[in-house]
């Protein structure tokens, strides 16, 4: 077990110490944020410290840090405050959900969350700073490289790349053997065949509005229906 002191006072600090309190053996001992967003001595119930202090408060040779940030820039942000972290001598803790179905001893970075529900077949390598939400699937001898984001539902065919610093939105899919350039975008519900330059955008048009009332709608289904069985 591990002494873990979380990087942030926002939604996402919450929701990484939930899950290292209720799936993990480490324990979440205090909070860090830079001066300009101490605006209180407490989150959670646990000290809130502020950041140039840290290593006073919580020493690297005693505790592990953890930075929860979203993908901001690209990811950009998280990064530079990952490498703050690190410039002050810590290591990183990583969670990695004990519902997370692999057949192999899950290789992953520092500072990883990988959520419930994720299939990780053979041989997956998996970087550092990486975000996976909850149930992607991840086929085999895939690489995530390293500060990438990965949205629920996510899904990978076999020996997918994808690039440092990448974005894959919800029920995005990407065929076998596609390398995903660094620093992509790509939206919810996009197909990516082949391989993706650096700095690229794909995203997939809406659903659009259908032309009649809800009401009416259901009413045109049902007497369809009704049609059907006369």
């Amino acid at each position: 077990m591990a002494k873990v002191i979380i990087f942030g006072c926002g939604r996402g600090a919450d929701v990484a110490a939930r899950y290292f309190t209720n799936d993990s053996a480490h324990e979440v001992c205090g909070f860090t944020v830079e001066k300009d967003y101490l605006a209180a001595a407490a989150f959670r119930g646990l000290p809130l410290v502020d950041f140039a202090n840290v290593e006073s408060e919580f020493p690297p040779s005693e505790y592990l840090m953890f930075v929860p940030l979203g993908f901001q820039r690209m990811n950009q942000l998280r990064a530079e405050k990952f490498s703050a972290v690190k410039n002050k001598g810590y290591e990183c803790a990583s969670y990695v959900s004990s519902k997370v179905s692999t057949h192999d001893e899950l290789r992953c970075g520092e500072n990883c969350f990988i959520l419930e529900n994720n299939t990780i077949n053979h041989d997956v390598r998996i970087g550092t700073n990486v975000v996976i939400w909850s149930a992607c699937q991840i086929g085999d001898q895939c690489v995530i490289e390293d500060h990438a984001w990965l949205s629920s539902h996510a899904c990978m065919a076999g020996e997918v790349t994808v690039g440092a610093y990448s974005f894959l939105g919800v029920n995005c899919t990407v065929s076998n053997f596609v390398k995903i350039g660094e620093r992509n975008y790509v939206g919810a519900n996009a197909f990516i065949a082949k391989d993706t330059p650096a700095d690229a955008v794909y995203a997939v048009e809406g659903t659009k509005r259908f032309n009649m009332t809800s009401d009416k709608f259901l009413g045109l289904l049902e007497s369809m229906q009704k049609r059907m069985h006369e």
